[in-house]
């Protein structure tokens, strides 16, 4: 059978991939984003009310260009850990657990879990965002893969995984190729306090690659070398049939179980991508899910608050089902970094997590 034998956690933040010093230049995006959701209740607000509603909690929290560059540095520092576990581990396999954000899914098909299996994927260049200097937006490219290529994917794993979660009553989608290009509509609906406001995007289209939140991976994880891997997306985004917390656990529990359970001799590793808060920093949220990630506390990871779960911070889920996977391999938690980042007076930025299983 085969063996699980590392998990890994990590934020994928475009910050991740420039210098603290620039961190204040790259906030200039923050301004016209439409979905800061801010906690505890969960409300959507202008960026001009969430500076208000952040003046109190911000008074206290590093915010200075030398917070930032030290910040920095700890990401880093976190981030070659968890690939110096990848590079002493070896594993044959990499499943990992992320979230489509308007690279592949759009309102013509949105599926809560699915799995590409096609024989490869390649990683092509993210284009650059129109706000930030070409400087920034080479560094930012570069963090989600700035060299083309074919990353191998483990079909046999990933048809085993399809046929078991079936079997086990979960409702899969999956793709076998990629489309010359990709664009469309999302939609979001979050509540502002009186009623719920529908955000609308529309995405021209464009040749798209691996998603950022798998390629983040094979670069800074993987060292841009094409392991075998199994990109599962999971929705956590896009209301109504995003995943639950309870749902993603128990999702989680049997893509581990059905690895577990392969006729193979493969070693398997498995990564959550993305989160935690952002893109409003909810300090609170994210240590209650590594406190629960730590004792392994099944129910608290299940019932984590909905609430909380807007926007970005939705990514969460993703370190939800890896726990679920980790469980079934009786393997345990340990937190190699935690960093609550700043950007701006609203409150926005977002909570970088770094973590293992073993």
């Amino acid at each position: 059978m085969a063996r699980i034998v590392l998990g890994a956690g990590t934020s994928h933040s475009p910050m991740l991939s420039i210098p603290g010093e620039s961190w204040s230049d790259y906030a200039v995006t923050e301004g016209r984003r439409d979905d800061l959701v801010y906690p505890p209740e969960g409300v959507l607000l202008s960026y001009g009310d969430g500076v208000k509603h952040s003046a109190a909690l911000l008074k206290d929290r590093p915010r200075a260009v030398s917070d930032h560059v030290a910040q920095a540095a700890r990401c880093r520092v976190a981030l070659r850990a968890l690939a110096d576990d990848f590079a002493t581990v070896k594993p044959d396999i990499v499943v990992m657990i992320s979230d489509d954000q308007e690279e592949w899914f759009y309102d013509n098909n949105m599926p809560m879990f699915s799995i590409f299996w096609g024989p490869s994927v390649p990683i092509v260049p993210r284009p650059p965002v129109g706000d930030l200097s070409p400087e920034l937006n080479a560094l930012i490219a570069a963090g989600y893969g700035d060299v083309p290529m074919d990353v191998p994917v483990a079909q046999d794993l990933a048809t085993h995984l399809l046929s078991y979660l079936v079997e086990h009553d979960f409702d899969m989608a999956h793709s076998a190729y990629l489309d010359d290009e990709y664009g469309g509509r999302t939609s979001r609906r979050l509540p502002t306090g009186t009623g719920v406001a529908d955000l609308v995007r529309q995405r021209k289209k464009r040749r798209q690659g691996l998603p950022h939140g798998f390629s983040f991976v094979v670069k800074n994880l993987l060292g841009n070398t094409p392991h075998p891997i199994v990109p599962i997306s999971q929705n956590t985004c896009y209301p109504p049939n995003s995943a639950s917390p309870r749902r993603s656990y128990a999702f989680g529990r049997a893509v581990g179980q059905a690895i577990l359970e392969w006729d193979s001799d493969a070693t398997v590793a498995v990564v959550a991508s993305g989160g935690l808060s952002h893109f409003v920093t909810d300090e609170e949220f994210d240590r209650l899910l590594l406190q629960a990630l730590e004792r392994g506390d099944a129910d608290a990871l299940s019932s984590l608050p909905r609430h909380r779960l807007y926007s970005g911070t939705s990514e969460s889920l993703n370190w939800v089902s890896v726990a679920a996977a980790m469980s079934a391999a009786d393997k345990r938690f340990e937190l190699i970094d935690y960093v609550a980042v700043y950007r701006t007076d609203a409150g926005t930025g977002g909570g970088w997590a770094f973590g293992r299983w073993r």
